[in-house]
Formats: structure tokens, C-alpha cells, sequence
């Protein structure tokens, strides 16, 4: 398990570009709904956010933003679990008795218990509060008396670990927002390491030796838990795995590049007008900007058109909507490897069935219907090779990618695949547009991605 994991290709400065500038009020606003339906989880069942919901909000949170107590509490109990931005989710706490009683749950989580020496690192850190340390202590204390085995076996080792292993305990630190100085540590935490008798000696490698029996059953089911929280999620997207994947370059369709992307998956179709109709009706989304499609006035509002691609959404409404399932908008990269990557031959096509053209695979400008079909239409034909439908054709789709990079607050992001509008050579996968995220167009929707637990 690792603190941070260093994101690849820029990942960090896409996202990070996603709570700063005009749209990041909206952003902060799809944050808030996904970390409220991920209390309601915990609340309900212990289930814990999603790694991805975790990035967002400490990414928010770094940005500025301010998010509630119990939202700020939730991602430091995430960041212990996953064993990533603990540090970071630590430096937004302000209540010293919440964070240790957070502490202490993970430490005595006899599932997956924290290991001591994770908090000891943190100690070491002086950019976060430490005054949260004298309270895990007590609550510690009173655990070892009072709670039922195991979890009094792991508060008494986390006891003796804390006590034989002291940290230089720094108190000269202000929470980020907060206008309270800091008060002075009560507690010593530095003192002489006692002399042990071989018998206490034994018996504390006895108990550490069966700890460290403990953890490493569990973590031979790591992976199995960040799957199963997510299963329900991936249950209609095709799963694509890490690795490094050549596609085409838009600058130049005559030249490839090479791109090294984390496991992920994407949805099988475009987003409908019925998945959209639920988070309307949910109050998370908005209503689209018209009811209407190029040739059909109750587009919307029709039910027989459930299953037809959502259109008239800008960006940051797609983006609401794929937060509220608890999932993003993809990446140009993971967009394209999704739509003509063919894995087991490790080759890329020009479309997603192939390298010719072939105008009954595809709802294109040679269709016609000069409209939105249903999604899936030309499944299994038109699929891509990972199994993705109509990643040609049909709506064009908006990525989480923005056209203008080097801007601090890009006002256009990168649309892929084409619509029912466009000719053969509008729809070969590395052709791409710079769309204005205010864009509200019949032609255009979405699909959304999530990023997969690592092996």
C-alpha cells in the first residue's frame, strides 16, 4: 500500500484543472451530491467511497473549496483505507477528538486494520495537527479495558507499539481555514524506552507476529474488497487494463503515439434519456437546455425514447451526471483506446470495427435517419474491440479532456467520435473537436468512465 500514488500523463493536472476556473462551482457541486450518496453507503452498510470520489475531493479541497465537517471526515477515514492521501486528508481536519476516533476505528478495524506504523509516519510529518494524537491515546487506553477481543488485542498492540516506538510530536501547526492558534501539547510523547523483561519481550513478538499473520490474510483480499465496492458500478462498462496503448495523434492522423493509462472501464453505450430522466428526477441534474431532437419534439419527454442517446447537455451537465453514478467523464486517451484498440492483437483501427469504412456499422451522415438511434443499434457489428457501442456515430461524446491545456481555466474541452452528422472521415477515432463547455446540441452527448482498483 502506498501514500500518493503518482498519477501518469497529466492525469493530475486534468483533474486538478477540474475544481479551478468558471465551471468549478458546478464541479464542487457534483462532488458534494456523490460524497452525500457515499455517507448514506457508509452510514448504511460501512461501504466506503470509491478510490476516484477520494482523489476528487482532496483534489477540491487543495483547490480551495470547502466541503462540511462530515465530508472532510469521510475522506480522511477513505484516504486510512485505501492507504492514499492520508497526509493531505489530514492537514483539512479540525476537530482533534473526531480525527482520533477515526484513527482509532481504523487501527481496531479487525477486517482490515490500520497498521500502527502508518500513524507513526504521519507524526513525522509537521504539515499536519498533531493534537489529535493525545486523544487517540486515551481512546487506546480505554479500549485495551474495555472492548471485546480482538479488538482489545489490537488497541493493546497499538499501545505498546506507540509507547516503544515514540515520535517527535510537533504542535506548532494551523488548520488550513482555521483562525484558532494552537493550543500546547499536554501530552509527552518523546520518553525513556522502557527496559523489557524477556518475557514481555516474547509475549509482544508473539502478538506482533500474529498481527503480522492478520494482515497479510488481508491483504490478500485487498484487491477483492476495492472490486466488490465497485462491481456494482462496472456491471454495464467494458473493463480495459493498464498498460501502455498506441493511438492515433490529432495533430496528424498519419502519425501514432503511445499513451500508458491505469486500468479502467467505460460504459457499454452512451449515457439515455432514461439514465438522465432518473437524475433529474433525483434533483442532481439539470433539465436538458431543449426537449428536442433534429427531427422528433418530444425527444425528451417521450418514454419510448428511453433508450436513445441523451442530448442538449453541456459539459459540466455531463459531468454532474457521471458524479452522481459515482463515475467521470473519460480522457481523450482512455475514449480512444476504448473505441479501436484491439488488445489481444495489439494494434489500433482506424474505426471501431476496422481500418474500411463501412456505412452499415455506423449511424452516420450516410444513414437515413439523419437522427439519434437507439443505443446499441448496430451492436454487436459496430462495437469496438474492447465491446463498447456506437463509439462511432450516433451522438459525438464529451471527454474530461480540455482542448486548450495550457490554459488555467479552459473554456473548451475535447469531443470524440462523431454523430449521425458526420462523413466517413469525421469518424475515424483520432479525429477530435474543441467544443465549447456551454455547447447544447442535438448531435451531442456522453458516455461516462471510471478508474479500476490496482492489482
Amino acid at each position: 500500500m502506498t501514500e500518493n500514488r503518482q498519477p501518469q500523463n497529466g492525469e493530475h493536472n486534468v483533474y486538478e484543472r477540474l475544481f479551478r476556473g468558471p465551471q468549478a462551482a458546478v464541479r464542487v457541486h457534483a462532488l458534494k451530491q456523490g460524497l452525500s450518496k457515499a455517507m448514506e453507503a457508509w452510514w448504511h452498510s460501512g461501504q466506503m467511497p470509491v478510490s476516484g470520489l477520494l482523489r476528487d475531493g482532496l483534489l477540491a479541497l487543495e483547490a480551495g473549496h470547502d466541503l462540511d465537517e462530515a465530508e472532510r471526515t469521510l475522506l480522511l477515514r477513505a484516504a486510512l483505507y485505501y492507504g492514499r492521501g492520508m497526509r493531505t486528508a489530514l492537514r483539512y481536519q479540525h476537530d482533534a477528538e473526531r480525527t482520533a476516533s477515526v484513527m482509532r476505528d481504523v487501527l481496531l478495524n479487525v477486517a482490515r486494520p490500520l497498521n500502527p506504523a502508518q500513524i507513526r509516519q504521519i507524526l513525522t510529518s509537521a504539515e499536519t495537527d498533531q493534537r489529535w494524537y493525545a486523544s487517540l491515546i486515551q481512546l487506546l487506553r480505554e479500549e485495551s479495558v474495555t472492548a471485546l477481543e480482538p479488538r482489545a488485542t489490537l488497541a493493546k498492540a497499538a499501545l505498546r507499539y506507540f509507547e516503544n516506538t515514540p515520535a517527535k510530536h510537533v504542535d506548532t501547526w494551523t488548520a488550513p481555514g482555521s483562525t484558532q492558534r494552537p493550543r500546547l501539547s499536554q501530552v509527552q510523547i518523546a520518553r525513556p524506552r522502557p527496559k523489557l523483561s524477556q518475557r514481555r519481550l516474547r509475549t509482544l513478538a508473539n502478538v506482533f507476529g500474529l498481527l503480522a499473520i492478520l494482515l497479510v490474510a488481508i491483504a490478500a483480499v485487498l484487491f477483492w474488497q476495492d472490486v466488490r465496492q465497485t462491481h456494482a458500478l462496472v456491471e454495464d462498462m467494458q473493463r480495459i487494463p493498464a498498460g501502455t496503448y498506441v493511438i492515433g495523434d490529432p495533430a496528424d492522423r498519419e502519425m501514432e503515439r503511445e499513451v500508458t493509462l491505469n486500468a479502467f472501464a467505460i460504459d457499454y453505450t452512451e449515457v439515455t434519456n432514461r439514465a438522465y430522466r432518473r437524475c433529474y428526477d433525483a434533483a442532481a441534474c439539470d433539465w436538458p437546455s431543449r426537449v428536442t431532437s433534429i427531427n422528433r419534439p418530444d425527444y425528451f419527454l417521450d418514454p419510448t425514447l428511453g433508450d436513445y442517446p441523451m442530448i442538449n447537455v453541456g459539459w459540466a451537465e455531463a459531468a454532474t451526471f457521471c458524479a452522481w453514478v459515482g463515475k467521470r467523464l473519460p480522457l481523450t486517451e482512455e475514449w480512444e483506446v476504448a473505441a479501436g484498440s484491439a488488445l489481444t492483437l495489439n494494434e489500433r483501427f482506424l474505426f471501431p470495427w476496422g481500418d474500411v469504412f463501412d456505412p452499415q456499422r455506423v449511424n452516420s451522415a450516410l444513414s437515413t435517419a439523419q437522427d439519434t438511434l437507439p443505443t446499441g443499434t448496430y451492436s454487436p457489428f459496430g462495437d469496438s474491440p474492447s465491446g463498447a457501442a456506437d463509439m462511432a456515430g450516433n451522438v459525438a461524446e464529451w471527454t474530461a479532456t480540455p482542448a486548450n491545456p495550457e490554459q488555467d481555466t479552459p473554456d473548451a474541452y475535447v469531443v470524440k467520435g462523431g454523430s449521425f452528422l458526420s462523413s466517413a472521415e469525421e469518424l475515424i477515432l483520432s479525429a477530435q473537436q474543441a467544443v465549447d463547455a456551454e455547447t447544447y446540441a442535438p448531435w451531442l452527448g456522453f458516455r461516462c468512465a471510471i478508474t479500476l482498483p490496482q492489482e
